[in-house]
């Protein structure tokens, strides 16, 4: 037996392909580099166990993970090649099999007295991302029987490319690691409903802070994730008396694709509590009691172009995400994150269409909470953590005025962006000074702001005259929004907008940067009371239908209120929505 190796480059790293070969057969496929816990290497480790059980180096990429295991693929293929004498150029390149874009919905009702039904369970989980995950988790912990149908061929969803952390308040590591030792999910509640600004649902949200620290302690005790450390997100104006340190941060979690750790963690619970998975599998419809009820029985599944049904028992909970990648209904819909789509500026994974949603609606499900995105900025970070505030710098709009409090939160101050920006039909832009690149918490550092120049990023000017006229603003007004600032700063203050952190003048040469929004998901969706049970436009339950996370409206308002609550509600809604179809509280 001899070994083969090849390299091609993957997402996060160059990936090498071992193939080993004895009499021209493919013994064992292997592979290296690929970055530990990263949604590549859950992709390489799919891949992999699928090419070693057809011995095979033809197996098609992993969807979800297309990029390093088509890469993969590719290095195995070419590792083959080389063994067998094989022809590299003719080496095809990696076609993903079931494309989560090409599963059209169907637009007929289907009805459980005209349908032989392929299989049943107690409950039906759609979507395997943080909400489905724990849904079909805690149904299978309590005796259910579950099958969790996922487009992906891998699970986690846009979770696994989240940070993983999560909100919560009074808990028993929020004491041990920070100052905020009197902290109560009744505060918690308060700055939520202050950030929601009057479109959230009370009970909702209610219900989601008094169980947080719960579902922690069970994501720990049961799960394995590990909370060691917790910290705050940046300002909300307006509820500065209701704020603490409550994003938890588990065991490798913390930055962006480090979900990965809590949905690997939480998939392989699940499966061990007996749960079952299919994946490239698309849920296209929803199946009826009959046609005189609401009543959900069991869901239209498509594998492979060919449709299966499946019985539902208690009850079927969607959780696949909102409307992230569906450019119309972003249009109809939710007009800031319909800006971020349409330009591909939306990170969320290619599947998550609003399907749940639309199914829903398709049988009378109202829909709610629509308007707001999760937008950050992914060059500067800005607003996301409170250790890290923001550079003494303002934000100004296409006439050079001040319009925010910089150091908000990421998304609230992204809304302040899409308002300014449609307007008045102009960018708006950071503005700071080369001695503001000196902050702890700077973006920039000298070598990487002269890049950003070169490249056109960044526009500079040794006067804030000379950089109005490069961005495009009057420059009495630039010139005036600065001197205000530094006036102030220097008095350690900011009467205008009631900024804490930052408070420092700064001076030329000046820089503006193009405030440009990084997009992970839009907030809207089903509407559900407080025991996830979707509601329909009269008000009433639907029998038999959940909703759970981002496919649930009502419990985010107009923008995202920080670092963890996506991640922290979806678990908290899919436990919730398992716990109510089997009558646990």
């Amino acid at each position: 037996m001899t070994e083969y190796r090849a390299k091609a480059h993957g997402f996060n790293s160059e990936i090498t392909a071992i193939v080993a070969v004895e009499n021209g057969e493919i013994v064992k496929i292997s592979a290296e580099g690929e970055v530990p816990n990263t949604v590549g290497a859950l992709g390489v480790d799919t891949w992999l166990e699928e090419a070693n059980a057809e011995h095979s180096v033809d197996v098609d990429a992993i969807s979800g993970a297309s990029v390093s295991t088509g890469a993969l693929r590719k290095a195995a293929q070419m590792a083959y090649a080389e063994a067998t004498g094989g022809d590299v150029d003719a080496i095809s390149s990696a076609s993903i099999h079931n494309q989560p874009n090409n599963y059209p919905l169907l637009k007929e009702k289907f009805y459980e007295g005209d349908i032989e039904f392929d299989d049943e369970y107690d409950v039906i989980v759609v979507g395997a991302g943080g909400a489905g995950l724990s849904a079909a988790a805690t149904a299978a912990e309590n005796g259910a029987s579950v099958l969790a149908i996922e487009k992906q061929g891998i699970p986690g969803g846009t979770t696994s490319l989240s940070g993983g952390v999560m909100q919560a308040a009074g808990t028993k590591y929020q004491k041990e690691f920070t100052d905020y030792k009197d902290d109560t999910p009744e505060k918690h509640e308060a700055e939520y409903l202050a950030a929601g600004e009057g479109r959230v649902y009370e009970p909702l949200v209610r219900d989601f802070t008094q169980n947080a620290g719960k579902n922690l302690e069970w994501l720990e005790d049961k799960v394995g994730v590990k909370w060691t450390s917790v910290y705050g997100h940046t300002e909300i104006p307006y509820a500065k008396d209701y704020f603490a340190d409550r994003i938890h941060v588990y065991e490798g979690g913390g930055a962006g694709g480090n979900g990965i750790i809590a949905t690997r963690k939480l998939y392989e619970y699940a499966l061990n509590q007996g749960a079952e998975f299919q994946f490239d599998t698309a849920v296209v419809a929803l199946v009826l009691k009959d046609e005189t009820s609401s009543e959900v029985a069991g869901v239209i599944a498509e594998q492979g172009g060919v449709l299966y049904a499946f019985k539902a028992n208690r009850g079927v909970i969607l959780s696949a995400a909102s409307i992230d990648q569906n450019v119309d209904l972003a249009k109809d819909l939710s007009p800031q994150h319909y800006e971020d789509v349409k330009r591909h500026l939306c990170w969320s994974v290619a599947s998550d269409r609003g399907d749940g949603i639309v199914m829903g609606m398709n049988i009378g499900a109202a829909v709610t909470g629509f308007g707001g995105t999760i937008d950050f900025d992914a060059r500067t970070g800005n607003g996301t953590d409170d250790r890290l505030p923001t550079i003494p710098s303002i934000f100004v709009n296409g006439q050079g005025l001040r319009f925010v409090n910089e150091d908000a939160t990421y998304a609230y101050g992204f809304r302040a962006i899409f308002n300014e920006e449609k307007k008045l039909g102009k960018p708006t832009f950071q503005i700071f000074g080369k001695d503001s690149i000196t902050a702890p918490a700077s973006p920039w550092n000298e070598e990487s702001l002269a890049k950003d120049v070169e490249s056109g990023l960044v526009k500079t000017g040794d006067s804030l005259e000379e950089l109005a006229e490069k961005i495009g603003v009057p420059a009495e007004n630039l010139v005036k929004s600065v001197e205000t600032w530094n006036k102030h700063a220097a008095e350690g203050k900011d009467p205008e907008f009631e900024r804490t952190m930052g408070l420092a003048p700064f001076s030329g040469p000046f820089y503006a940067y193009t405030n440009t929004p990084g997009n992970l998901g839009a907030i809207g969706g089903l509407k559900i009371n407080a025991q996830c049970n979707v509601i329909d436009n009269f008000g009433q339950p639907i029998p038999g239908l959940y909703a759970a996370g981002m496919n649930a409206g009502g419990w985010l308002g107009s923008y995202y209120p920080g670092s963890g609550t996506a991640v922290s509600g979806a678990i908290h809604q899919g436990r919730r929505a398992a716990k109510s179809i089997l009558g646990l509280s």
